[in-house]
């Protein structure tokens, strides 16, 4: 007879737990782990190097407003520390889509993933740091403000974003400037039956400021026999693209898949001259841009 009434406890304990939300269930769970966090606060997971326990806030309690105000340092270089971006917002492809736009911010991402699957985030996301990377967190957090920092005692030049789900978009990206010619490395490839035109060609680029590439016969073998030229460029290079073609009258954008700012400029049948130089269009001053800063926290209270 006993075995029958724990069979129909366990029953309903079955179903009072699969009603339960994903995040009811988690806390419950997490709740069954207190004793486990007492006596192991952190549980490194892997390159991330962050405390699942903790993931949630459930167990921190949120300081007291410091009353002394934060110090304004230069942040670091983006390129300066790793940034590992995991996605714990249970949407497919959002590490994907932040990490890339990381990247074309400047910042150094070698990792974009899924956070563990017991580990539910309900803010925008949650940067974890270590003792040498205070600095650098703060620096990512300049692109998602209303994220939380959380020091997990990790020792490596590493960052880690756990986008949550509260995320809606890292913060917009000042306007950016079409970069100069000094800026540009541009590749001169050849397609016409004229020797040694790749040569010249980026030879009076370089005498406008242009940085040299590599120069020769289409490595993709295309064939323009109407065309005056292309500019290849890639996803960061549309205004690099936009800046050679004031030396290029006539020239075809087009966009392919790669990093930076170096273009291909391809040199079709119609191809006669550069533009004269005195026809393009003047370059606009250049403007000082101001260091990137980052707010240091009190750690003490004024006297």
């Amino acid at each position: 007879m006993w075995f029958r009434h724990w069979d129909a406890w366990r029953r309903r304990r079955a179903e009072s737990y699969l009603a339960l939300s994903p995040e009811q269930r988690y806390r419950k769970h997490q709740w069954r782990q207190v004793a486990t966090v007492i006596t192991l606060p952190g549980v490194l997971l892997g390159t991330a190097g962050f405390a699942a326990a903790y993931g949630t806030g459930l167990f921190t309690k949120t300081p007291p407003a410091p009353s002394c105000a934060p110090t304004l340092v230069k942040a670091p270089s983006r390129h300066s520390f790793d940034l590992v971006v995991l996605n714990a917002t249970g949407e497919s492809g959002v590490a994907t889509t932040v990490g890339r736009e990381l990247k074309r911010r400047a910042f150094k991402v070698t990792d974009m993933s899924n956070a563990p699957e017991d580990l539910y985030i309900r803010d925008s996301g949650v940067i974890y740091y270590g003792t040498k990377t205070l600095q650098d967190a703060l620096t990512v957090r300049n692109q998602l403000p209303s994220a939380r920092l959380f020091f997990d005692g990790r020792t490596t030049n590493t960052v880690s974003l756990v986008v949550g789900s509260g995320f809606t978009k890292l913060v917009d990206p000042p306007a950016r400037e079409t970069p100069r010619p000094s800026q540009i490395k541009v590749n001169v490839y050849n397609t016409t039956y004229r020797a040694g035109l790749a040569k010249t060609v980026l030879g009076n680029l370089v005498a406008r400021d242009f940085k040299p590439g590599k120069m020769g016969n289409d490595p993709d073998k295309v064939y323009l026999p109407s065309d005056v030229a292309l500019i290849r460029y890639g996803p960061d290079g549309d205004l690099a693209a936009k800046r050679l073609a004031e030396h290029v009258a006539g020239a075809k954008l087009v966009k392919v898949d790669r990093p930076g700012l170096t273009l291909d400029l391809v040199l079709g049948n119609k191809w006669t001259d550069l533009v004269p130089f005195a026809d393009v269009p003047p370059l606009p001053p250049l403007t000082k841009q101001a260091p990137e800063t980052v707010a240091l926290p009190c750690t003490t209270a004024k006297s």
